[in-house]
């Protein structure tokens, strides 16, 4: 996902490799303390105040989660020779950042759906130990969101659009079968421009289906499709210059 400027951070190492946490995570963990801990109150009412903390865990949990994806990302960079620079937790979820040199369609699409498959990796153990040993109460709760949030961290993930990482299926397609790089960036661009219709559209569906209008869902929709399409349109607009700079420097051989 695209990095984000700006923030007070903390800053320690994980496997070698910098670790930055923005302090607008806060923003997330607030509305999930928020939105989640009267539904932690109602399920389990002699908690008390306890059901906030609950809630908190759930967004560490999600912080975990997130952290999973990138670390994902930056070893399996690592194996290809990719040093990795830094990974940034933040407001808009993570970013691993690397040097990739002498990248390829494949080496490429290996890297971004790493991230992905340790998160559904993750859900299916985090499935299979609830099945085995079938946690109940408070603990029962906290595997289950595990599971539920790597499961859809990793299938979100694999929508086919950038900024997210399935928008490198379509980059790394058009760019074997071109031969060019920018070009795959341009049709992937494009595709996260569809994924954010169908999300949009997805949202609508979901709120007429309800029969009214939930805030939260709106909130979530919006601030999702917004970044989404910004980080589409900006793959965009940087394929078509580069484009249109190899063009200028062909002419001008």
């Amino acid at each position: 996902m695209a990095r984000r400027r700006g923030g007070a951070a903390a800053r320690v190492r994980i496997a070698g490799i910098p670790l930055r946490l923005r302090a607008s995570w806060l923003i997330v963990a607030a509305a999930i303390v928020l939105l989640f801990g009267p539904q932690v109150a109602r399920i389990f009412p002699e908690l008390g105040a306890g059901a906030y903390a609950v809630a908190l865990a759930y967004a560490g949990l999600l912080l975990v989660s997130v952290l999973a994806h990138e670390l994902a990302h930056a070893l399996s960079a690592r194996a290809f020779g990719w040093p990795s620079t830094e990974i940034e937790l933040n407001l808009w979820g993570g970013h691993t950042e690397f040097l990739a040199a002498d990248s390829t369609p494949t080496k490429s699409l290996a890297v971004s759906l790493a991230g992905p498959a340790a998160n559904l990796v993750i859900a299916g153990i985090g499935w299979w130990l609830i099945e085995t040993f079938t946690p109940v109460g408070v603990l029962g709760m906290l595997a289950s969101v595990t599971v539920l949030m790597n499961f859809l961290v990793g299938v979100f993930n694999l929508l086919p659009g950038l900024p997210l990482d399935g928008g490198r299926l379509v980059e790394s397609t058009v760019w074997a079968v071109t031969g060019s790089q920018r070009r795959g960036a341009l049709a992937a661009g494009w595709a996260g421009r569809v994924v954010v219709a169908g999300l949009v559209v997805a949202a609508v569906w979901l709120l007429i289906g309800d029969g009214g209008t939930n805030l939260v869902v709106v909130v979530v929709a919006a601030m999702v499709s917004f970044f989404l399409w910004q980080g589409a349109s900006d793959t965009v607009a940087a394929a078509r210059a580069g484009l249109r700079r190899e063009r200028r420097e062909g002419r001008g051989r």
